[in-house]
């Protein structure tokens, strides 16, 4: 975003950083969602501009693996999929948030990393830069789960979250891994969680 601030009949460009932050969760306002909306506040402290990308409201087909993308590095689902690529593009910062299920991200949020196979084969196959100027955006991922902490609990979404970030340009700066979340709103008896979700919007882009 930018802002034009006249001073003595000049004119100052100030340009933002802009964090794109992922909510993960198919349910409204649960455990994931509240740390998420934490880290924005956080984020909005520092004079970022955030946009919201809530995928459970959004239509967003599967990756049918049909190649099209290829081509020319975009995908050819439309959907609602499309105006999100330039989001993440635009970026300096992504914050990724889900509920655990199964050992891995939710099913919703799964689709949606599947869809930016377009930004692997841009990159991989084509060549072609992710961000203008190779610029890189910082990333963070909180996740929630049911389950009391135990081995590999969250393994196997970290991974997908790091190579989400990686085909992105986006350097994993860190995490939140939040056990022991049976009910749906715990994570407001948890003060330590959603301070540290408040602190890492607002260092992320900073980082």
């Amino acid at each position: 975003m930018l802002l034009c601030e006249p001073v003595a009949h000049e004119c100052f460009i100030i340009i933002m950083k802009k964090l794109v932050c992922i909510f993960g969760s198919p349910r409204n306002d649960g455990n994931s969602d509240i740390l998420l909306n934490n880290a924005i506040k956080g984020a909005e402290t520092s004079g970022v501009y955030v946009e919201k990308v809530i995928i459970r409201d959004l239509k967003i087909a599967p990756c049918n693996s049909c190649g099209g993308c290829r081509e020319k590095g975009v995908c050819v689902i439309d959907d609602d999929m499309q105006r999100i690529y330039s989001k993440l593009v635009d970026a300096d910062g992504i914050i990724v948030a889900s509920p655990i299920y199964f050992m891995g991200v939710s099913a919703q949020l799964k689709a949606f990393i599947d869809r930016c196979q377009a930004f692997w084969a841009r990159k991989y196959i084509l060549n072609l830069p992710i961000r203008e100027g190779g610029r890189i955006a910082n990333g963070f991922f909180i996740a929630t789960a049911a389950r009391n902490a135990g081995e590999g609990l969250f393994t196997g979404a970290v991974k997908t979250i790091k190579a989400f970030f990686h085909v992105l340009d986006t350097k994993y700066e860190g995490e939140i891994l939040c056990s022991g979340l049976e009910e749906k709103g715990a994570v407001d008896n948890r003060q330590e969680l959603l301070q540290q979700a408040y602190k890492a919007g607002k260092q992320l882009i900073k980082a």
